[in-house]
């Protein structure tokens, strides 16, 4: 392991940038300052914040959130400061985007037995890519203050008693029971981003324990009901299925289709796609952005959320079941979509297999590393801390049980500059789950699609398990 510095000497290159995108907006008219202005001053006071304390997450997340606003707006700015300056202000956006990277690389050691990126500019910019994804998610997410907070706390406590009165195994049990097929489905056909599928819906059925704090809240999100799922299936003779499960702030036509890659495992694989959409997420969403209220509504919503994403991927299952009896269905899923696999894959033992992509395994320890540290410090005064939530969340926790599927069927692949979900998260799934196929690759949690190992990776699961076949 490096030697941890105590002056990150490379923030001199943001902090420069900074003043120099600074100078420029002043040098020109109105419209330049307003549009150089807010980039420059959070690269400067990023910058400043990296040289003088570094640690705090905040800073890059900002500063690759900053830093690529201004890589992406200096080449429209070039109309207003000539084409001169306007490359500096590239020159300066790109080299401080680099440095976020460099530095959140260099900050965050990589837990034992996962593989060692080289560093450069490439796997730079890949970290830098994350951070700037959790600059845009952090400034979106909603941040509970005050009476919010008191009621987190209260119902919190009041889970707690609910689980030492119960037994946290009884309640697993209550809220893993295993869902009947839809009854009342309906299909249409439906065209986007240049596809053409089936869109299942059907009544979700999901009821939330009436006992459990939030039960009521929960069910008052009536649009949340409501299940959707995109269904691509072959005309003929019976294929294999392949569940895949969307990440966090998906649930989007554009973005989920990109994401698997629907013509890839669809066309050239052959296989028949069920695409769940998580609970609000997409069509079900109850905020202005996908997924708002998942990660950043109550707290205790947290374990709603995941006993209905369970259950309502259980129902798709039950009803590919119904549509084609003795199907092969196998489960993929990347981030959040791969905790929800994993958990699908605790309970579901007639799995084909269970690919677990750059998972989440602890949802409270993800919220806790991106949680600003002043707000981390308000709620744990109000007796609410990582440890505590991630035990009472332990029922809907796919490291809770064992894992159902063979060990022989269990697949995980990771990205070892990720900076969304810690590295050390797949790597506590992969020993839960008895240390099965895993696959490390140097890239981030946003360049996944990108990385061709991964993609080898996944259609070797799929040859391996039967659900395509052999070359």
């Amino acid at each position: 392991m490096r030697t941890q510095p105590r002056w990150f000497v490379c923030a001199l290159i943001p902090l420069i940038a900074g003043l120099y995108w600074l100078a420029v907006a002043s040098d020109h008219g109105v419209v330049v300052w307003l549009l150089a202005t807010v980039p420059g001053v959070v690269i400067l006071a990023t910058g400043a914040g990296l040289l003088l304390w570094p640690g705090d997450r905040y800073l890059t997340h900002y500063l690759g959130l900053a830093s690529l606003v201004g890589t992406l707006g200096s080449v429209p700015l070039m109309l207003g400061t000539g084409i001169v300056e306007g490359l500096g202000l590239f020159v300066a956006a790109a080299g401080s985007f680099l440095t976020c990277g460099h530095t959140v690389l260099r900050q965050r050691a990589l837990p034992a037995g996962v593989p060692v990126p080289v560093a450069g500019p490439r796997i730079w910019r890949k970290a830098a890519t994350d951070e700037a994804l959790l600059g845009f998610f952090v400034t979106c997410a909603r941040i509970p203050v005050g009476d919010d907070v008191a009621r987190d706390a209260q119902e919190v406590q009041a889970l707690g008693a609910i689980r030492n009165r119960r037994g946290t195994y009884d309640l697993a049990d209550r809220l893993v029971a295993a869902p009947a097929a839809p009854s009342a489905p309906h299909i249409r056909r439906r065209r986007a981003a240049g596809r053409e599928f089936e869109w299942l819906t059907f009544d979700s059925g999901y009821v939330p324990d009436p006992g459990l704090p939030g039960a009521a809240r929960w069910r008052a999100h009536r649009v949340n009901d409501r299940m959707a799922a995109r269904v691509f299936r072959h005309p003929g003779r019976a294929r294999p299925w392949l569940v895949c499960i969307h990440g966090y702030r998906m649930g989007v036509d554009r973005l989920d289709l990109s994401l698997f890659g629907v013509r890839y495992l669809h066309e050239r694989l052959g296989l028949n796609l069920m695409m769940p959409i998580l609970p609000l997420h997409g069509p079900r969403s109850i905020a202005r952005i996908t997924g708002g209220h998942f990660f950043d509504g109550p707290m205790v919503d947290l374990l709603h959320a995941q006993a209905q994403a369970l259950w309502d991927i259980r129902r798709c299952l039950a009803w590919i079941r119904v549509e084609q009896p003795g199907a092969e269905v196998g489960a993929l899923g990347y981030s959040l979509g791969g905790y929800n696999a994993a958990l699908l894959a605790s309970v579901e033992s007639s799995l084909a297999c269970v690919i677990a992509g750059i998972p989440l395994t602890d949802i409270p320890a993800t919220i806790w590393d991106h949680m600003p540290l002043l707000h981390r410090q308000y709620i744990e005064a109000q007796g609410i801390d990582q440890g505590r939530l991630s035990a009472l969340l332990a029922p809907v926790s796919p490291m809770y049980r064992a894992c159902a599927v063979a060990r022989e069927r269990r697949y995980i692949f990771a990205a070892t500059a990720d900076q969304l979900v810690s590295p050390q998260q797949p790597l506590d799934l992969w020993q839960h789950w008895q240390r099965p196929a895993i696959h490390w690759y140097h890239g981030s949690h946003l360049s996944v699609r990108q990385e061709p190992g991964g993609h080898t990776f996944i259609e070797r699961a799929l040859r391996e398990t039967g659900l395509i076949g052999a070359r």
